[in-house]
């Protein structure tokens, strides 16, 4: 089960946000799908689009398991989760200006300059257009959709039933819908697995989107994207064969506040 005393720090990067639990320390958090889910309810519980705990990993400076709001376990890199928890390490003095982590993925190299934080997400050896659109998995599997007007998009009908959309029946896939702004801009909106609801921006998501607009409509790096919930920026390196390396997610973390649950009173009076 869980420890019943959690300390965590609620997080959002643009928009996207985080319960982040370190189990650097006595408590240990251990995933229930049933409280997970509860704890990132926005009305019964601290409200969130997903639960990010620290953990400790021999080889690297920590690892990160992630965990989506239905209380499903996370398919994938969560980038701006994964943002939001290495921030949270500079603040427990788990790591300083630089971390090696484990996520589901594999190895990453996340850094803090400044106010902002950044990482290196799976190299991309190609982007295979599908339907529609086109389909890459950078630790993460996305869709991605060229429309003209994204504001127009209803998330509801258009977005949220097509996660499942042949060949993805059984897994399901994060869906984006990508615009072309100004030069070197791009605007996105990300229905998730895991998510009943439109999150205000999804990292994977928009660095998806960056590499479908560089291979498929010549932006270049670096390439800002502009989400409902703020901006961030993706940097890469295009190859002559068509893949991409180097690629990094960079933006602004904010810690809304942080606190204590009990999760024995917790459970008893919400479970």
């Amino acid at each position: 089960m869980v420890s019943m005393q959690v300390q965590f720090a609620k997080y959002q990067a643009a928009g996207n946000d985080f319960i982040i639990i370190s189990n650097f320390q006595e408590q240990h958090y251990t995933y229930d799908p049933i409280v997970t889910k509860q704890l990132c309810h926005r009305q019964f519980g601290i409200g969130a689009d997903g639960i990010i705990t620290i953990e400790k990993k021999s080889g690297c400076d920590f690892a990160l398991l992630h965990y989506n709001a239905d209380g499903s376990k996370g398919g994938g890199l969560c980038g701006n989760g994964s943002r939001s928890a290495l921030h949270y390490a500079q603040q427990l003095a788990i790591i300083d200006q630089k971390a090696n982590f484990m996520a589901i993925d594999g190895l990453h190299t996340g850094y803090i300059r400044g106010g902002f934080i950044g990482l290196t997400l799976q190299d991309v050896a190609a982007i295979q257009p599908l339907g529609k659109g086109y389909f890459l998995d950078n630790g993460t599997r996305h869709y991605v959709e060229m429309v003209d007007a994204i504001e127009a998009i209803d998330m509801e009908s258009v977005g949220f039933p097509r996660r499942n959309m042949h060949p993805f029946e059984k897994e399901g896939v994060n869906l984006n819908f990508l615009q072309l702004a100004e030069e070197n801009t791009i605007l996105v909106r990300t229905c998730e697995c895991g998510l009943a609801s439109e999150p205000l921006s999804c990292g994977t998501g928009v660095a998806a989107s960056a590499l479908v607009s560089s291979a498929y409509y010549g932006l270049n790096s670096p390439i800002t994207a502009v989400t409902k919930g703020g901006t961030l920026q993706v940097a890469f390196t295009r190859l002559p064969d068509g893949g991409f390396v180097d690629i990094h997610l960079v933006g602004p973390v904010y810690q809304s506040f942080h606190g204590m649950v009990n999760l024995e009173t917790f459970c008893k009076t919400y479970l």
